[in-house]
């Protein structure tokens, strides 16, 4: 059962700090979804570009970045992040000129929205196409492309390292490839369930990450389940919040709704009780 505190159309706390995902609302069309969002009092965006989740940006993209750009004027919303999946990227079927001309339209979408581009790490499977260190190094390959491609646009590359239900699935396997990519490449996209899902300690993973985390994605999860509300899980939300805050992290906090357990009737006023909460977290942190 969600939890209940009061509900609020405005965000409190810090809310220049404060965003959300589009895939909160992924099943609604993008204008109806910005609209709700903007409603909430946020500011910020990411906007969904995973065709198994969304078709609030189709991949492969062949769009109009503008016509993007004037949906987000219309709803006083800016946009951090374009969350990707440029494809398989452990695939050794997946040609260097097939990922390019997959991730560069997305690539020009993030540049004329201001905003970085988000890709996760591997395919949704942990078995390998062909063995552990092979796929490794051919998901590092392609973040490698991928980062070069995003530099030539002027965007920066933010990557999922961990996704529960993609090949890298672990601490040990995410910090793995973190150890074969330039450090300067691309930042860490940080999402809490994910860690959580996959059994993982998140509050000791990020202090191992450190100045690497340079977005964070909320929602709360237990071991084997990433998509419940924020307090119905077991991630320890101000625990992480304060660590988080404590080493310096100056993002933004995205709460990526992609819940299973809310009523799609009730997703918008849900969305406001988390904005609510991870505020409230915020304000503590700030004076502890």
């Amino acid at each position: 059962m969600t939890p209940s505190i009061p509900t609020t159309t405005v965000v409190t706390g810090h809310p220049a700090r404060l965003g959300v995902s589009t895939i909160s609302f992924r099943h609604r069309p993008l204008r109806e979804a910005l609209r709700l969002i903007s409603a909430t009092g946020a500011w910020e965006i990411d906007l969904g570009a995973i065709p198994a989740v969304t078709e609030h940006v189709p991949v492969p993209f062949d769009g109009d970045p503008g016509e993007y750009a004037g949906l987000l004027r219309e709803a006083g919303l800016t946009c951090g992040a374009v969350n990707a999946d440029p494809g398989d990227l452990n695939d050794p079927g997946l040609t260097g000129d097939e990922l390019f001309s997959t991730v560069d339209p997305l690539a020009e979408l993030a540049a004329a929205l201001g905003a970085a581009l988000i890709v996760p790490a591997g395919r949704a499977d942990d078995v390998p196409f062909v063995d552990h260190e092979a796929d490794l190094t051919r998901i590092a390959g392609n973040l490698q492309l991928i980062s070069r491609v995003c530099a030539a646009r002027g965007v920066r590359l933010l990557v999922e390292v961990l996704h529960h239900r993609r090949y890298v699935h672990t601490v040990a396997v995410a910090d793995d490839l973190l150890t074969r990519c330039d450090p300067d490449s691309f930042g860490v996209l940080f999402d809490v369930s994910h860690v959580v899902a996959s059994a993982e300690d998140p509050i000791a993973w990020a202090r191992r990450l450190g100045d690497r985390i340079e977005r964070v994605h909320l929602r709360d999860a237990v071991p084997g389940n990433l998509n419940l509300s924020l307090g119905a899980g077991e991630v320890d939300l101000a625990g992480v919040l304060a660590t988080l805050e404590s080493q310096g992290f100056t993002g933004t906090y995205v709460l990526e709704l992609e819940t299973h357990d809310v009523a799609e009737a009730d997703r918008e006023a849900d969305v406001a009780r988390s904005l609510a909460l991870v505020g409230s977290h915020l304000g503590a942190a700030a004076t502890a």
